[in-house]
């Protein structure tokens, strides 16, 4: 089996470089270890009612997510997260209302009340005295986002606004995360503008919306788009394997051959790989070792979710809002996201009441665990902490009794860690490549995390679309 294009790895990376090719007239043939395409945009069933066990929203501040859905015909399904409810921080401070106008936790306004609630006077006033610093302050290259974050704008900001955000939503530490890798429009607005703060007022506008309800969702969830990409390239004629995972790559003069676990020989002329970095670095160390070895270290964060179907009419009046991120260390809580999905999605909330009309109130709440450096807490007896945990976030008791299904879903290596060097270790990837024009290497360890930033990459003006007959790579990222 052979064909123009060989892509390695069927999550979404993988499927908009073999949709890209497809589009320019190559044959593509794709192989997937799983036994579904799709990657860590995923779904189940929960009490009959179909859920996301993955990714559950995309960023729509640059539409890119929602133009692919409209070309894929998902348009009437894009949805909107209920309006007004916003997203709560909780801390050793208490549960506040989530500040509008935040990026990466970082304020536009110090001073406003909603940031002087989770701040105090205190921590609030040492923020505002951020834009009069000197713009060198925290911004050496390789720096971590608690060194720039502490010493522009104060620990209270680290600890109550900006961890939440890096732990509950990117799975990282602060304290060993790059901050140019993880808040690139914060690191180039620093450089511009000066300051931290007049970055996100200059980006944020007078938004006073906050970053949970900057998202859209598909309905029923997600895996619609993956599942549009896949009928989308078959109808095309590429070829999808899926439980195929690749053991072995060579390289020829010409072409690239590639051995599967089931012992099939493939050979190509132009190969993308994506995959993590660890397995890409693997498949590489031999075909091409000095590409191999500029790959960056990006060690997986392991997360497990433990996703509640609830019948509690207390929680009929949302109270968290969309949901909730959890800093580290919150006494009594060892959840660091909570999700309220039923709360967040309408959609979500007809199908519960639709599928489940026995159910008084029925809800949907989704709760993540693992940070960085922790053990996850073992599956034996997770249903039981996370109604805990919920109940402490939600300020809502709840037991046993409101149970009426529970899922625990483990994701290993969907989310990677940017540790410091990683940034300009990317770009001696980049230059490294450039010798090979052959090869493309694609994924969120490239282009960063989130649906809208992996696409953003694919659709980078460096992506050639004359890849079949002289290959370029597609340069990459929630």
């Amino acid at each position: 089996m052979s064909g123009d294009v060989l892509v390695i790895g069927g999550g979404l990376a993988g499927l908009l470089a073999a949709r890209r090719h497809q589009a320019a007239g190559r044959r593509v043939v794709l192989l997937e270890a799983a036994d579904e395409v799709g990657g860590a945009i995923a779904a189940q069933d929960l009490g009959g009612c179909p859920i996301n066990s993955g990714a559950e929203a995309y960023s729509i501040s640059a539409g890119a997510v929602d133009a692919l859905a409209a070309e894929l015909g998902l348009e009437e399904q894009i949805v909107s997260p209920r309006e007004g409810l916003g997203s709560r921080l909780v801390s050793a401070a208490g549960v506040h209302r989530a500040p509008a106008a935040a990026l990466l936790g970082v304020p536009a306004r110090p001073l406003a009340r909603d940031v002087r609630a989770v701040l105090g006077w205190p921590g609030a006033l040492r923020a505002a005295l951020e834009p009069l610093l000197p713009a060198r302050l925290g911004s050496r290259d390789g720096a971590t986002v608690a060194q720039v974050i502490q010493r522009r704008l104060g620990r209270r900001v680290l600890e109550r606004l900006v961890a939440p955000v890096i732990g509950g939503v990117h799975s990282t530490d602060p304290e060993s995360t790059e901050f140019a890798a993880a808040a690139p429009q914060l690191a180039t607005g620093l450089r511009e503008h000066g300051s931290l703060v007049r970055t996100v007022r200059h980006l944020r506008g007078r938004s006073t919306s906050s970053a949970g309800t900057r998202v859209h969702s598909l309905a029923p969830t997600m895996a619609a788009l993956p599942a549009a990409l896949r009928e989308q390239l078959l109808a095309g004629g590429a070829l999808l394997r899926t439980g195929t995972p690749a053991t072995s790559v060579e390289r020829t003069e010409h072409t690239w051959q590639v051995r599967t676990a089931g012992g099939e020989h493939l050979e190509t002329a132009h190969l993308v790989l994506a995959c993590p970095p660890d397995t890409t670095r693997d498949l590489l160390a031999e075909a091409a070792p000095a590409i191999s070895t500029a790959i960056p270290q990006a060690p997986s964060a392991r997360v497990r979710l433990v996703a509640l179907l609830l019948d509690a009419p207390a929680l009929d009046a949302f109270p968290s809002g969309t949901g909730a991120l959890v800093a580290p260390g919150t006494p009594g809580i060892r959840a660091k996201a909570l999700t309220h999905a039923s709360a967040k999605w309408e959609h979500i909330a007809r199908q519960l009441h639709e599928a489940l009309p026995e159910l008084t109130a029925p809800h949907l709440v989704r709760l993540s665990y693992g940070r960085p450096g922790e053990e996850l807490p073992d599956r034996e007896g997770l249903v039981d902490l996370a109604l805990a945990d919920a109940a402490a976030i939600l300020r809502t008791p709840l037991t046993r009794k409101h149970l009426h299904d529970a899922a625990v879903i483990d994701w290993d290596r969907a989310m990677r860690q940017r540790l410091p060097g990683h940034r300009a270790a990317l770009t001696r990837l980049t230059e490294t490549l450039a010798a090979e024009p052959t090869l493309e290497l694609v994924g969120s360890w490239r282009s960063g995390t989130g649906i809208d930033a992996i696409l953003r990459a694919e659709n980078a003006p460096t992506t050639s679309d004359s890849a079949a007959t002289s290959p370029t790579r597609k340069e990459g990222n929630p």
